[in-house]
């Protein structure tokens, strides 16, 4: 099985699994001894994949909307390490709060999991039925 490495960020493969490895990234750069290629995350990320949207309202989130910013981004890079196709797809502040599109649906339960669990408020995850896709929702005012 051939090496492969991701074109747009540090994933590489062994012809079986993908991980996110920025030293042997580097290494298979450097000895050229790999397939370049697009990662599964960048891959749905090409073809516009969204399986997962969640939407965070309220004043709270208002009045901590930086700290909000890098929750997100800190589930992200954790999510990523365990499985490089989780990535956020969109992010983007409407009038009434954030949305948030993701290429995986586990990373769209953990952002709205995650949010309950650092800063409270209302919860609800809404898996579409025979459908690789889930809607949270989450707000504190």
């Amino acid at each position: 099985m051939s090496a492969k490495i991701c074109s747009r960020c540090m994933a590489v493969s062994d012809g079986t699994k993908w991980l996110y490895n920025e030293g042997e990234h580097t290494r298979l750069m450097r000895t050229r001894r790999a397939e370049v290629t697009l990662c599964p995350g960048h891959q749905r990320i090409e073809k516009r994949r969204i399986d997962g949207v969640v939407t965070l309202k309220g004043d709270f989130l208002k009045c901590h909307f930086d700290e909000a910013i890098n929750l997100i981004n800190n589930i992200a890079d954790r999510q990523l390490q365990r499985n490089v196709a989780a990535r956020v797809y969109n992010m983007e502040e409407n009038g009434h709060g954030l949305v948030v599109e993701t290429t995986d649906v586990s990373l769209a339960e953990r952002i709205g999991r995650e949010f309950e669990k650092a800063f409270h408020g209302n919860l609800m995850i809404q898996w579409l039925q025979d459908a690789e896709f889930v809607r949270v929702n989450w707000q504190r005012d």
